[in-house]
């Protein structure tokens, strides 16, 4: 039996690692308001979509196949909707037959009835399958998605009306019926082979009429036939039997079983997935918030050209326009102030300028867009290009941490070192104020060292800082490959909450302060 392979293109999220620090991810770029948009209180949704969104995808063709199957299911939300009932029975009905085995192997339980409970499953998926491929079929020249297209090309192949025939004339094991054995006798009336001829839910017709003394004596042998009502040793050889036949047959369905189980577990997941993401594209389209298809650049290794000006540079370009921060725009239902930001083999973008201004939030609106990129979705900006990356890390500072400022710096410490450690060619980090809980002067040696280690090793870093000094130095190194964005700051003290290219500006002026007290006094 084929797999559905709606996710990639030829396996599912088995054995797929996710971001290594998923719950930081998670937390830092505000992810759970975005997931609760995605489920609207369905909690199949919401337990799959948070651990689809959480494995990246990391090259560009495995996203373009996920974006060709969601353009699908949006522009054929009945389609949609059906598949996701058909999963929703099935993994239901998965569960259930889940949790009857586990009990089965704690308990005594009769092989019969372990027998007709694994028959009655496979029989009633078997007819969701068929029901499934007649749906596909109606929508097969309405579909362009590589994935809906093989998916029933290779569902038509199977011989899945048949094997639901084959299916339904076992049903005699639990609804009744007959079957036909005949036996071969050795020598000492011995049966060296026992056969079975049919298994039929209706009484089969009897062989032609036979004339003369055959066909008497045939008719007294059929009225002396033997009863098991009255013979319990061959009632109990009979049952003996047909359990063991009963059990030949579920071995030969053994393989399609296990098949059948791994093609509902994964179409529930996928069609959570879908659903989810179309629910929260719908939603965005009644809030009047514009999303986008982003365009994802072949991830870089280093093996490939030089990464600040080589032949692959193109592929470490970054360009986006109208980027807004999402968990923030689903709260206010409407978009907040948009950036734009282009970048060319770029290692490592320093952000700097004045508090409230909008740093963090930016941050965090290209974290959230690079994750809904590498997950297939569309992304809150007008424009979104930018590489396909194998890990993602966020380093937020915690404020809310109620410990003194030496246990936040050890715990801000002890992330740092867990996730270097992890680190894989092609990362991207996003580091909020990090290292925000020490002086300016410590602060900037520790921060120093990790982006000299990330540049040296060309992890791309975007890094928001109130670490001044530490920024004015690298800007007046002029070393290739390092950009710096600073918050918009008016002559007023007015925040516009646009990042810019400049150098690098301090976090907090004594003028907007005294204007604070002023306006409190």
């Amino acid at each position: 039996m084929t797999d559905s392979y709606l996710l990639y293109r030829d396996s599912s999220t088995d054995g797929k690692k996710p971001y290594y620090s998923r719950r930081d991810v998670i937390k830092d770029l505000n992810l759970d308001i975005i997931f609760r948009t995605m489920a609207r209180e369905d909690m199949l949704i919401l337990e799959k979509v948070n651990k689809v969104m959480m494995i990246p995808l990391r090259t560009r063709e495995e996203i373009i196949y996920r974006q060709e199957i969601l353009q699908d299911f949006y522009s054929h939300p009945d389609m949609l909707e059906e598949m996701y009932e058909c999963a929703v029975r099935q993994y239901t009905e998965l569960q259930k037959f889940k949790q009857k085995r586990e009990m089965n192997l704690t308990r005594s339980h009769s092989k019969a009835g372990e027998m007709i409970e694994t028959l009655a499953y496979l029989t009633q998926g078997q007819e969701e399958l068929i029901d499934l491929t007649k749906l596909l079929v109606r929508y097969e020249q309405r579909v362009s998605s590589r994935g809906l297209i093989g998916l029933v090309h290779r569902l038509k192949k199977e011989p899945i009306e048949e094997i639901g025939d084959k299916l339904n004339e076992l049903k005699n094991f639990i609804s009744g019926g007959e079957i036909g054995y005949s036996f071969k006798l050795g020598g000492g009336m011995k049966i060296d082979e026992i056969r079975l001829n049919y298994c039929a839910r209706e009484k089969r017709r009897g062989p032609k009429p036979v004339q003369g003394t055959l066909k008497n004596f045939i008719s007294n042998f059929k009225k002396n036939t033997m009863s098991t009502s009255n013979n319990a040793a061959l009632k109990d050889d009979i049952h003996h039997l047909t359990e063991s036949t009963m059990a030949h047959i579920m071995k030969m369905f053994h393989s399609y079983l296990e098949q059948m189980m791994l093609f509902y577990e994964h179409l529930a997941e996928e069609m959570a997935f879908y659903r989810g993401a179309v629910c929260f594209m719908q939603r965005m389209k009644e809030l009047s918030i514009p999303l986008s298809v982003p365009v994802p650049c072949s991830p870089v290794d280093d093996r490939d050209g030089d990464r600040m000006g080589g032949e692959n540079s193109d592929t470490d370009e970054i360009h986006v326009k109208g980027l807004y921060e999402l968990s923030m725009a689903i709260y206010m239902q409407s978009r907040p102030v948009p950036n734009d930001l282009t970048l060319k083999g770029n290692i490592l973008t320093l952000i700097t300028g004045a508090n409230q201004g909008g740093k963090s939030t930016f941050l965090r609106s290209y974290g959230i867009a690079q994750v809904l990129m590498q997950c297939g979705m569309p992304v809150p900006a007008e424009y979104f290009s930018a590489p396909v990356y194998h890990q993602i890390f966020t380093h937020f500072t915690r404020r809310e941490s109620e410990k003194l400022d030496s246990g936040r710096l050890q715990e801000e410490l002890k992330r740092m070192s867990d996730m270097v450690s992890a680190v894989v060619p092609n990362s991207l980090f996003l580091l909020n104020e990090s290292f925000a809980s020490t002086t300016e002067k410590e602060g900037s040696r520790i921060a120093g060292a990790i982006l000299q280690a990330f540049y040296e090793k060309r992890v791309t870093t975007f890094m928001v800082t109130h670490l001044f000094q530490l920024a004015n130095e690298l800007y007046e190194k002029g070393q290739k490959g390092i950009s710096f964005l600073t918050a918009e700051r008016q002559e007023d003290g007015t925040r516009t909450f646009k990042m810019i290219a400049g150098k690098p500006s301090y976090t907090s002026y004594g003028t907007d302060l005294f204007a604070v007290l002023e306006r409190e006094l």
